[in-house]
């Protein structure tokens, strides 16, 4: 599922375990991508992946739709990735925890 946004986390969970399900039936080497909620904290699956081998979260970050970013200039979004969203990904990083995939940066672009 592409963007989760505005569903339960606990029927996303359930539609994940039996994606990880149908794909480990035929292959156990391949990896299995989950999207990170687009209206949760990035870190909200950490635990549930936990149980899993060979899984990625998929996680997008979006510097459009709020207001804070919307008077940035283009050196200000990419200091905001650097530090900010950079910050966010260490997190997501953990000894023997799933791989990260970025699959979506979108910002801003004031001169």
């Amino acid at each position: 599922m592409n963007e989760p946004q505005g569903v339960d986390l606990g029927s996303l969970k359930k539609y994940y375990q039996a994606g990880y399900d149908a794909v480990r039936k035929y292959t156990s080497s391949a990896y299995v991508i989950m999207s990170n909620p687009l209206d949760r904290d990035s870190k909200v699956l950490l635990p549930f992946v936990r149980a899993f081998d060979r899984v990625v979260i998929d996680v997008h970050y979006y510097n459009l739709f709020s207001d804070q970013f919307s008077n940035m200039n283009v050196k200000q979004n990419i200091d905001y990735i650097k530090y900010h969203r950079a910050s966010d990904l260490r997190s997501l990083t953990t000894s023997n925890g799933p791989l990260t995939f970025v699959g979506k940066l979108s910002f801003h672009t004031h001169y």
